[in-house]
């Protein structure tokens, strides 16, 4: 066998080894989770995927509060299935393709197969990714979106298509125009990302509002800033997000440190620049409806310079005892993090940050507090509003007041006073 096609052959084969395990970790996280609650979002996405498979008018009737991609996702997976395993499943998928391509870019940063590998699943169980494993949201959405652009834009030859990533994350999400920039105009080429992320945008925005008519724009823009209003500044959960994202901090800082190591630089300077602008985007949190899960596109970015910066200081002879002492601590942090989710769920330790004795970013309700809301919203009379959690609404396939799914955005927002109206007086309700 000839050298090329021995390392064609190696390639694939990692690539393999690098899908199964994400994809194994994946499956075992949604084996352990079940259809525990972690938020209310997952459900309103849900619910508003499934009227909107079902013919519902999105952004007309059916009030949306983010752009279409995550509500035409979740319609696509829901039209194969209409389940919760199914659509829980299609989400898991997109984090199983953002370790693909954490493992490409540890590969093309630093030639080393096995962290390479290991960076594909440890994706999947950093603590945010476990936390929203999953769920639709546009978090995930947005993850394979960034990362693959930032990969696509570290060479010229590909920075057509790293613009076009770009350009459809900001369509599953408005503030993921900050680190989708950044990660253009990082780009050797960024001229030619930047012409092909303006026509994305110019092409989507005409094509939605073409599809769904100006009432997109109402509700993705004037009722979000509305409900915007009476910012909160939260300390605690600045310093939860530092807390989750530490150990992934301090080795992505490491890489920075030893970035003339990096067998491509400008990938090293695309991924930074994403992390960058991802970790930006918590500034967001200080919006009301706003939660931490905003860092979860971040932690993909981070993995793949953490695990680069891991790497390159095991290589230096003077740092690798520190590095290896140093790695161990923090990866079993990390992993702590992550697997106190699935041992306490109701409190769980490390994950929750330390000096606080209420553990905020806990399960909303665990598998069996679910099981017995869905039993008693199965008891419903026949026609009746269910006012309860909005995932309990969709896996008993209950309706909701009025149909809308987003009541936050709706209660918030003043442009949407014909609809809280409605909202109100749908009777009769359940429980």
């Amino acid at each position: 066998m000839s050298w090329p096609s021995r390392t064609r052959l190696v390639k694939r084969r990692d690539r393999f080894a690098a899908g199964l395990l994400a994809l194994v970790l994946g499956v075992a996280l949604q084996r352990i989770r079940g259809y525990a609650d972690w938020g209310p979002s997952e459900g309103v996405y849900a619910l508003s995927a499934r009227l909107l498979a079902d013919g519902g008018d999105l952004y007309g009737g059916l009030v949306g509060s983010q752009p279409p991609w995550v509500y035409l996702f979740g319609a696509a997976a829901l039209s194969i299935h209409d389940s919760l395993d199914w659509l829980r499943l299609a989400c898991g998928l997109l984090q199983v393709v953002t370790g693909l391509l954490a493992a490409e870019a540890v590969w093309r940063l630093t030639a080393h197969r096995a962290a390479a590998i290991a960076a594909a699943g440890l994706v999947v169980v950093t603590p945010w990714a476990t936390h929203q494993h999953g769920l639709l949201l546009p978090e995930q959405l947005g993850s394979p979106l960034l990362l693959g652009a930032a990969l696509l834009a570290s060479r010229p030859a590909t920075a057509r298509w790293a613009g076009l990533l770009a350009g459809l994350a900001v369509f599953t999400k408005l503030p993921f125009a900050l680190p989708a920039a950044l990660i253009v105009a990082a780009s050797p080429a960024r001229s030619v990302a930047a012409r092909w992320a303006a026509g994305a945008l110019a092409a989507q925005a005409l094509a939605f509002t073409a599809i769904f008519g100006t009432d997109l724009w109402s509700d993705i823009v004037v009722a979000q800033a509305q409900a915007g209003q009476g910012l909160v500044v939260r300390i605690g959960a600045f310093v939860q997000g530092a807390w989750n994202l530490m150990a992934l901090l301090v080795f992505a800082a490491v890489a920075l440190s030893r970035r003339g190591q990096a067998g491509e630089p400008a990938l090293l300077r695309t991924l930074a620049a994403g992390a960058a602008g991802a970790l930006a985007m918590i500034v967001t949190i200080v919006k009301p409806g706003t939660g931490l899960n905003v860092v979860v596109p971040s932690e993909p970015l981070l993995v793949t310079l953490a695990v680069a910066g891991a790497v390159w200081a095991l290589r230096q002879p003077a740092l690798r005892t520190r590095a290896a002492l140093g790695g161990a601590a923090l990866g079993l942090l990390l992993l702590a993090q992550s697997a106190s989710l699935l041992v306490d769920p109701s409190y769980p330790r490390p994950f929750h940050r330390p000096a606080s004795s209420t553990p905020g970013w806990k399960v909303g309700y665990t598998k069996a507090e679910m099981r017995a809301l869905v039993a008693v919203a199965e008891r419903c009379p026949p026609g009746a509003a269910y006012t309860g959690p909005p995932l309990v609404a969709f896996l008993a396939h209950r309706r909701v007041p009025a149909d809308q799914p987003d009541a936050f955005i709706i209660v918030h927002a003043r442009m949407h006073g014909a609809q809280l109206r409605r909202l109100l007086s749908d009777q009769p309700r359940c429980p």
